[in-house]
Parts: C-alpha cells; structure tokens; sequence
C-alpha cells in the first residue's frame, strides 16, 4: 500500500490571538482569515483589516507544505488531520468497507474515523501535493497523536489510509496532538501542541 503523506493539522482554541503569534514565532505565519458578514463568506490577508462585522471561522497559517488552521472554540480541541494520498477513490472505499462516515464536497474530502477525529483527503497528485515533492520543501514531521488504545488504532488506520510515517500514536485518555515538528531546509521547530493553544 502506498505511503502517504500527512500535512494539516486543525485545532480549536479559546486564545486565538496567543496562538497565532505563537505559531509566528515558530516560522509558521498566518495566511489567511476565513470567515462571514452578514452571512456572506470573506476572506481577509494576513495584513488586511477584517471589515465590520466579520465573524472568523477558520484561519490558516502555513509555510511550504506544513498547513495548520486555528477555529475559534471554548476549549483547546484538535478536530482533524489532513493527508496526502495517491488514490481518494481506494481510501473511501477501505473506509466505506469498515461503515465510517464519508463526507466530500467540491474543495475537500473528509473521512470520520471511529476514535472521534476526522482526517481530510487531498491527492498527492494536485498543486499541494507536486509542492510537496521538493526536499527543500518544511513540512509535518513527529505529529504525536495520542488515543485511548494505540493498538487498536494503529492497524486499522493503516488499513485504510496507508502508511503515515510522520504520525506517531501513543496512549491517551482522547484523540489529542500533543505535539508536531516544523521542519525546513535549515530549521527544525517543535511544537508543544498545549502551550501553543492556552493563554
């Protein structure tokens, strides 16, 4: 089975402004806001101010391949992973095999696994993937991922996902990243996942 590639993480956090500059200063930079006004959807820069009323949803923060988005939420929550696969069609198909819960639309693909986070599906073979390719490219190393049982996680995820060298499972009371590694051509950051998402 092919090797796969994860690349985005998603967490919710009550100190969004603690965050964002916390992911700055580990070489991370916010890309962009997503959220609405008045019920239509905007997207603001980094440098732009949001215009009244906007309401954020969802902000992106990334450098070469490494994608990390922050959600407003009451409490530090990680929501889900995204990886790099060759073939979509083959995963959903393990996934389906197994009754999980399967949700596409036209920009993303999620795949509900039974341990209470998602994980997003985009092809190896689009633009984030063939940028990926590169070397020099900083992407995800040593994502910690802890679950209740990592036995009974590790082979089923492998299953239908493929191989995720870069996804570390250990013990944990619930599905929570603990911490990843930004790494680039001369720097290597890890994050500890609690200390970026609390005041």
């Amino acid at each position: 089975m092919a090797q796969q590639t994860l690349f985005h993480l998603h967490f919710n956090t009550p100190a969004l402004e603690t965050a964002t500059a916390r992911l700055n200063e580990y070489g991370v930079p916010l890309q962009q806001r997503f959220g609405t006004v008045r019920g239509e959807r905007v997207s603001v820069g980094p440098e732009t101010q949001p215009p009244d009323e906007f309401r954020l949803k969802l902000q992106v923060h990334r450098i070469g391949a490494v994608n990390i988005s922050l959600a407003p939420g009451q409490q530090p929550h990680f929501d889900h992973l995204g990886v790099f696969v060759a073939d979509i069609d083959d995963v959903l198909t393990r996934a389906r095999s197994r009754e999980w819960s399967v949700r596409s639309n036209e920009r993303r693909t999620f795949v509900m696994t039974p341990w209470g986070f998602r994980v997003e599906l985009h092809p190896k073979s689009g633009a984030r993937g063939v940028e990926f390719g590169r070397s020099s490219t900083p992407r995800l190393e040593d994502v910690i991922l802890h679950a209740s049982n990592p036995q009974v996680v590790r082979e089923p995820l492998q299953t239908v996902f493929g191989t995720i060298p870069n996804l570390h499972l250990e013990a944990g009371e619930k599905p929570w990243v603990s911490s990843f590694t930004v790494a680039g051509e001369r720097t290597t950051e890890t994050i500890p996942v609690t200390t970026l998402l609390t005041e």
